[in-house]
């Protein structure tokens, strides 16, 4: 007996040294030379502790029955009561913390933080326990989940996160993430998230491309029973498909897209852990770039119908209108279009819009609605710029055209730093239908050198050439002509 007792205490004390990690503190001064410290000052709390001997079973009890009562009040989905009875767990919880034990209930209380989007609480509250316990891999990558879902949350309410502030935030969650990933590689979900924030957030599909394909093989490789046992990642598996045939049409791989549309479907039949909407929508976008318009419409059509009284739906029929323009079934196109209440048509709606009504021979009608989107439009105006421009040209009204463009390239360079190539452009075929081709060539030049890619780019410099060709030797040719500068 009296061995059993000293194996006890030396294996609590094992544990509450396991839990203490003294690492140095680094404020960024110079190092202060400190004297030796005694070996046995640095263990003190231990025979501390020894003296409070009984109070291990109690705080092992306090914590089972806090973990206990955070379960039943997850199950219910209690989330705020959860707050208020322990968090910050500092303060509700501070035997625990003392002793180290609190890891679990941290992980627990942010999570409830989490699920009411407090989420930079809920990363002060888990930071702790990763600097505890880094070899932790689920708050590892509820620190990095958390991360993501603040960024999302004020995307979506709309609510500025200072440019710095951010990019600190990023690379936390890309710290977490890799973090957990690289402690359980074969995880679904770890893989996904990640993918998500190169993705959504920060808009690098080539980077989370490798990581939604690593996603999918980690499902496909287990066995069924594996499976049926991690069957809380299979929607990660389902929506990974989704997203990486997304990434590989943005990568101009329309092809392999469809293929992992296709396997998503019979994956995710009768489970719509996609919802309807989304997919047909998707099958929608990669057969346009297939130019398999009626097909694409079939899906989009379904899509439509899919959705719910309230869902949004302005994308499904703004694309369902471009490729019936494809197919050049204006009527239907128009028809696709009015199915967007005109008070809700976002810009993108009203640039197909005026293609629209540009098919049907009303370019007027056609200006004023890209004139009347671009001075409201504060992100993107140079796209109704570049629209107008373009009609002005077809209406012979080269010199409109050209101020278009100008003010298109302009806005560019004002709002986002850097000059719209597309604008250059127009702008250099405004200049060359002007007579104005050294002009033109000048621009034509810069975007050859920056390896600009167009539709008849290379045919518009060889024309602008040709012309300036021609009008450098008409000039030779009248200097050399007899009786020229005779009065």
């Amino acid at each position: 007996m009296e061995n059993t007792a000293r194996k006890i205490v030396a294996l609590d004390q094992a544990r509450i040294v396991g839990h203490i990690q003294l690492e140095p503190q680094d404020c960024g001064q110079m190092p202060v030379p400190v004297a030796p410290v005694a070996p046995q000052a640095s263990s003190a709390f231990l025979t501390e502790w020894t003296r409070f001997a009984a109070d291990a079973s109690q705080l092992r009890r306090e914590h089972n029955r806090i973990s206990s009562e955070i379960l039943a009040l997850q199950a219910e989905k209690r989330w705020e009561d959860i707050i208020e009875l322990f968090h910050p767990v500092e303060e509700k919880t501070p035997e625990l913390v003392a002793a180290g034990m609190e890891v679990d209930i941290r992980s627990k209380v942010a999570f409830a933080l989490v699920r009411l989007h407090r989420n930079n609480e809920a990363i002060h509250t888990l930071l702790p326990a990763a600097a505890r316990q880094p070899d932790n891999a689920m708050i590892r990558y509820t620190i990095g989940y958390a991360v993501l879902d603040e960024l999302f949350t004020a995307r979506s309410e709309r609510r500025l996160i200072p440019g710095k502030r951010k990019k600190e935030l990023i690379s936390l969650a890309h710290d977490h993430f890799a973090a957990a990933r690289a402690l359980r590689p074969d995880s679904v979900t770890f893989c996904y998230r990640e993918a998500i924030l190169f993705k959504e957030i920060e808009g690098k599909y080539k980077l989370a491309i490798p990581l939604f394909e690593q996603a999918i093989v980690n499902w496909e490789q287990q066995s069924r029973q594996e499976q049926e046992q991690r069957h809380q990642q299979r929607p990660k598996y389902v929506k990974s498909l989704y997203h990486l045939a997304s990434c590989l049409l943005d990568a101009g791989r329309p092809a392999r897209s469809l293929q992992l549309l296709e396997k998503l479907e019979q994956e995710d039949r009768d489970r719509n852990y996609l919802h309807p909407v989304f997919r047909h929508f998707a099958f929608g976008k990669v057969l346009h770039a297939l130019n398999r318009h009626q097909e694409a419409i079939d899906r989009l059509e379904t899509a439509g119908h899919a959705a719910g009284q309230e869902q949004p739906t302005d994308f499904v029929w703004e694309l369902a209108a471009r490729n019936a323009l494809h197919l050049r079934q204006v009527d239907k196109a128009n028809h696709y279009i009015a199915r967007v209440p005109a008070n809700r048509r976002r810009p993108y709606v009203r640039w197909t819009e005026a293609d629209i009504l540009a098919a049907q021979g009303k370019v007027h009608e056609a200006l004023r609605v890209l004139q009347q989107c671009g001075e409201r439009d504060k992100r993107s105006r140079h796209v109704s710029l570049i629209r107008i421009c373009r009609l002005q040209l077809g209406l012979k009204q080269y010199d409109q055209a050209l101020h278009a463009a100008i003010l298109a390239v302009r806005f560019c360079e004002e709002t986002y730093g850097d000059p719209s190539k597309e604008a250059q452009f127009w702008q250099a075929a405004s200049l060359h239908l002007l007579g104005k081709n050294r002009e033109a060539l000048e621009i034509l030049t810069i975007l050859a050198d920056g390896h600009f890619q167009y539709p008849h780019f290379q045919r518009l410099i060889d024309l602008v050439r040709t012309a300036q060709t021609t009008e450098s030797n008409e000039s030779v040719t009248k200097q050399n002509t007899p009786g020229r500068n005779l009065s």
